[in-house]
């Protein structure tokens, strides 16, 4: 088991999560606001923010079709200490694929910022179970070091993932637990919708599976790919929704281009 105890251990974290053979075991990175000189240059391999990229994401459901659109917005917040980076997430269901106003279901603010080591932490979530300005606050938003009070950062991606790491994403006792382990390292990603984007497979990529004690039997499996981030999302809600990646902005395209398959 990795237990850290001092924030000055950050440094040696990432080069113990670079040692030694693939086993499971718990990293827990002690959070201190000195460890993010530049928090706002988020270039993790696994995890890039670039300011303008947009990612939507579709899934085809017994009902329909459910539409995802993650943007990295310009703003900036700071919270505990932190500049963080915002990052807007909307979530539309419809009898097609639409992302039309009034197929929203979801409107989400998260906060994210990478420390000097590489990896790159959640700070919180500003969600909105309809149109943001018209309805309230969910209960499952949270900010760390406001409410719930005892809400600390989480790590969303870490600066050198091995298979068997185990990971809190959100600390917020009784609001927002979750937690992610990596299955696999090295994996190759194929997505299977005729306008995925883009085209063809994705290498070297890792698979994490995230879950909660908070909700039982419900967990997600992400894969994340080299340069652009996250590419599919299988959801095990009692049901399986597989999301996978359709878009991607100009901006994102620059990290990596994919081959075409024939």
């Amino acid at each position: 088991m990795l237990k850290l105890t001092t924030a000055s251990s950050l440094t040696v974290a990432a080069a113990l999560l670079a040692a030694g053979p693939a086993q499971a075991r718990t990293v827990s990175i002690p959070f201190d606001a000195s460890n993010f000189s530049d928090p706002l240059d988020i270039d993790n391999t696994y995890f890039p923010l670039e300011v303008g990229a947009t990612f939507t994401y579709k899934a085809e459901t017994t009902e329909g079709c459910e539409v995802d659109v993650t943007t990295v917005t310009s703003d900036t917040r700071v919270i505990d200490g932190v500049t963080t980076r915002i990052v807007h997430d909307t979530a539309y269901e419809g009898e097609t694929c639409t992302t039309d106003p009034s197929a929203l279901v979801e409107d989400t603010l998260d906060y994210y910022a990478q420390d000097d080591a590489g990896n790159v932490w959640y700070f919180g979530e500003d969600s909105y179970p309809c149109p943001i300005g018209t309805c309230p606050r969910s209960d499952g938003s949270w900010i760390a070091g406001e409410d719930p009070t005892d809400a600390i950062p989480g790590t969303i991606m870490l600066a050198q993932p091995r298979s068997g790491d185990t990971y809190y994403q959100e600390q917020a006792a009784d609001v927002a637990l979750d937690q992610a382990t990596v299955t696999s390292t090295g994996v190759t990603v194929k997505l299977r919708r005729e306008d995925a984007y883009p085209p063809g497979t994705f290498s070297n990529c890792i698979v994490t599976k995230e879950f909660s004690a908070l909700e039982k039997g419900a967990i997600e499996e992400k894969s994340y790919c080299p340069g652009i981030g996250n590419v599919l999302v299988i959801e095990h809600h009692g049901k399986v929704l597989r999301s996978e990646l359709t878009s991607a902005a100009a901006s994102a395209r620059r990290f990596r281009v994919v081959p075409k398959q024939h």
